[in-house]
């Protein structure tokens, strides 16, 4: 006697995605009319980074950073990726040397610092003249703290209240 075997639900769930996604999956990415011939802006977006805001010795907040490099034409963005865990190393490192803290406000970091930093450091890694600019896309601030205004008095901490 032969036994009919009836398929699992995981394997029709399979074959149905197959069936749906295999021409998304062959066709290359989309381009828009007239330009066949035309290469993209050369771009590499480096992850996001958390950068220390640091007043008077010690961090306050900690902002998280995005940056994307705009390469100039003709720079492999294999090589980049290649030196992005030295060129993040130096960055945070600097952060903690140098802080890229605005005096104004401990939600952003100095960007003129930072990116004028992230190119003189992409020089290093990568050579001279392969990243045409560097912009920073999106920070969060851990807390959404202010400085204090000068001359305010400080608020006493856990340790200066005594019975």
């Amino acid at each position: 006697m032969t036994r009919f075997v009836t398929p699992s639900r995981r394997l029709l769930l399979a074959a149905a995605f197959t069936a749906v996604a295999a021409p998304a999956f062959a066709s290359g990415p989309k381009k828009k009319e007239g330009e066949e011939g035309q290469a993209l802006d050369p771009t590499y977006k480096l992850g996001s980074m958390t950068i220390p805001i640091i007043a008077n010795g010690r961090i306050v907040n900690y902002v998280f950073v995005a940056m994307t490099l705009k390469l100039k034409d003709g720079t492999d963005a294999a090589a980049l990726k290649d030196q992005e865990p030295a060129l993040r190393d130096a960055i945070v490192r600097a952060a903690y040397k140098t802080p890229f803290t605005r005096a104004d406000t401990w939600k952003e970091v100095d960007g003129p610092r930072l990116t004028s930093f992230v190119m003189s450091q992409c020089a290093v890694l990568m050579g001279k003249g392969k990243v045409a600019s560097v912009e920073i896309v999106k920070q969060i601030p851990r807390q959404q703290l202010m400085p204090p205004k000068p001359g305010a008095a400080k608020p006493a901490s856990q340790g200066d209240l005594h019975p």
